[in-house]
């Protein structure tokens, strides 16, 4: 009798979800994965207190305050480019449905100024996910982010503040089918004691709840919507909800000399291992659903209770000013019923040439990757060796 059950249990199709009946709900955007330039994925997505410049300003409004210990210049510029492919992951949102498709594409990019205590800092994610396997459905999304940070040397400390906008759009059939946009606000700190070897961050973020569906493309306004070629209408969400976050980040450093000062050298070439702990707390959602099920129009709740994260990794300079090595691991929240989800991640970055603009430049090189449950990607990152 057992063994008849279990194999019931095997042949049984998984029930499906609610339809969707009327507007009445919401569609949950949520990045449970670790994002950002090739050493904080590498690092298993840990980067609060360790992260500076424009790649830092992706989860902390202060980074852009943080000077490099080697840049000693009243003002400086800085830059990131880093992609990520995930062909390999079939659950990207880890809602427990692997779909055999072709998998999300990432794009982050970032340019940002200091002068004096003073620093700014603009940064861009492009996402793009497939919602079925044959490729009919996807979304895509804009997310920038602005911020103002200030150095505060009296008490050893950067502070930031920004504006988060999201664009957020379905297609089918290569046509739109709705778009939405929302905004909200997030603010930073980071702590560095002169002359000591660790740092602290927190980031806090408010939730973004974006209204005023528009599909003016579709027949039927922005209520229903029978893209060409699909032949069955779609009911449109009444909205969608970003939840609001709360992170902690504590990172230290082991070398010879302390981690915390202005240094003369262009280049502060010497081994070191820097270990980073971030914890985060991620809001629920009053209506939100997951996307992937959108486009089987059935409702899948998603993000009915706060999440915890935890991320953490370890760096080592194993050949000062030529190879760096990492490795790192992180808890993804919950957002459906069907728990969360533990990553790995691994990385390198190598130092490639030298040449001269406005002083000694070094070229780098960086590749990570971040593996877990029907979840693979790959990132490629380019830019000046610090």
């Amino acid at each position: 009798m057992r063994r008849g059950l279990a194999l019931l249990c095997l042949v049984t199709p998984a029930a499906a979800e609610p339809p969707i009946t009327n507007r009445d709900y919401a569609i949950d955007f949520y990045e449970g994965t670790a994002v950002g330039d090739s050493r904080t994925v590498g690092m298993g997505g840990a980067g609060l207190a360790l992260i500076n410049g424009t790649a830092g300003t992706l989860f902390n409004a202060s980074a852009s305050a943080v000077r490099l210990t080697t840049d000693n210049d009243h003002w400086t510029w800085d830059w990131h480019f880093d992609y990520l492919n995930g062909q390999l992951s079939s659950d990207f949102d880890n809602n427990g449905t692997a779909i055999n498709a072709e998998g999300a594409q990432l794009l982050t990019l970032g340019l940002g100024v200091r002068v004096g205590k003073w620093s700014g800092a603009i940064t861009s994610t492009i996402r793009s996910i497939p919602l079925d396997e044959d490729g009919t459905f996807d979304a895509r999304n804009l997310t920038t982010r602005i911020a103002v940070a200030r150095w505060f040397p009296s008490i050893d400390t950067a502070i930031g503040v920004g504006l988060q906008a999201i664009a957020f759009q379905i297609r089918a059939n290569e046509q739109e089918i709705f778009n939405v946009n929302g905004a909200g606000v997030f603010a930073g700190a980071t702590w560095l004691p002169a002359m000591e070897n660790y740092r602290v961050g927190i980031s806090l973020e408010t939730p973004i709840v974006g209204g005023s569906v528009g599909a003016d493309s579709c027949e039927g306004g922005a209520a229903m919507c029978m893209p060409e070629g699909l032949g069955r209408t779609l009911i449109l969400p009444n909205e969608v909800e970003a939840p609001g976050r709360t992170g902690a980040g504590i990172a230290y450093r082991w070398a010879e000399t302390a981690w915390n000062q202005q240094v003369k050298p262009k280049y502060r070439d010497e081994r070191a291992v820097t270990a980073a702990v971030d914890l985060w707390f991620v809001g629920s959602t009053k209506d939100g659903h997951g996307i992937e099920k959108f486009a089987e129009q059935e409702l899948q709740r998603s993000g009915v209770h706060t999440g915890i994260g935890v991320r953490g990794g370890v760096e080592v300079e194993a050949i000062p000013g030529r190879l760096r090595l990492r490795g790192g691991s992180y808890w993804e929240p919950e957002r459906f019923d069907n728990g969360g989800r533990l990553h790995g991640t691994f990385g390198f970055e190598v130092r490639v040439g030298e040449f001269y603009v406005y002083g000694i430049r070094r070229g780098r090189l960086g590749i990570t990757t971040d593996i877990a449950s029907r979840y693979r990607n790959i990132g490629l990152s380019i830019g000046l060796w610090h």
